[in-house]
């Protein structure tokens, strides 16, 4: 009977119990506050914007960028011929180097060549045979200074020394020195009509002038 009596007073008295709500902290409600203030403002945003602007700035800004990627592709363009122009000259030079480093050794080597071309003549107007015993020892050295001779040129031309024209040639100023000159009326222009000392060059480089005997129209 008791319990029955007490659980009558709680049931009655419950109506009368204050419900009790947690306050929300200052920062929590500044927050919601700020939260609130920032969707009115994209909200208003949202509904004052104008298409047609956005539509012309992202038109101008399109623009711009392109205009921005024209000119980084004309420099990366400009930037790579450069480089192969670096490339060829530093190629040309290394070769030009390689070639003409050696043009005062070949310059000095030319009276040996003289001296060869001068013994291979020699040789060719002696009219050597090989009908004696005489005639057969000549020969061999003959044949041995031939082939030296050959040998010596060949190493010349694989280091780019060559023999400029020379008789039968026309004349010109850059190859030939004319020391000497001879009136023909049959030449139609001036022609090298003998030549005392041949000319040479390495690569397009002259290392020295022949010098000749022009035959030239009266």
């Amino acid at each position: 009977m008791l319990f029955r009596n007490h659980f009558v007073f709680l049931s009655s008295n419950q109506d009368s119990i204050p419900n009790v709500v947690p306050e929300q902290s200052a920062a929590e409600q500044a927050s919601e506050q700020a939260c609130e203030q920032a969707c009115e403002e994209e909200s208003c945003s949202s509904e004052g914007s104008d298409p047609v602007a956005e539509l012309a700035a992202a038109k101008a800004e399109l623009e711009a960028t392109r205009a921005r990627l024209t000119e980084t592709h004309d420099k990366m363009l400009r930037i790579a011929a450069e480089s192969e122009n670096s490339r060829k000259r530093w190629e040309r030079e290394r070769l030009e180097v390689r070639q003409y480093s050696i043009s005062e050794f070949a310059r000095d080597l030319l009276p040996v060549i003289d001296a060869f071309d001068k013994a291979m003549n020699a040789v060719d107007s002696a009219g050597i045979t090989p009908d004696t015993e005489e005639g057969k020892k000549m020969l061999a050295v003959v044949e041995g200074v031939q082939l030296v001779s050959k040998m010596f040129h060949d190493a010349n031309k694989k280091h780019g020394i060559e023999r400029l024209p020379g008789k039968g040639e026309p004349f010109n100023p850059q190859f030939h020195n004319a020391v000497a000159r001879v009136v023909d009326d049959s030449v139609e222009r001036d022609m090298v009509s003998d030549e005392f000392v041949p000319g040479y060059k390495i690569g397009d480089r002259v290392l020295r002038t022949a010098m000749v005997r022009v035959a030239v129209k009266e």
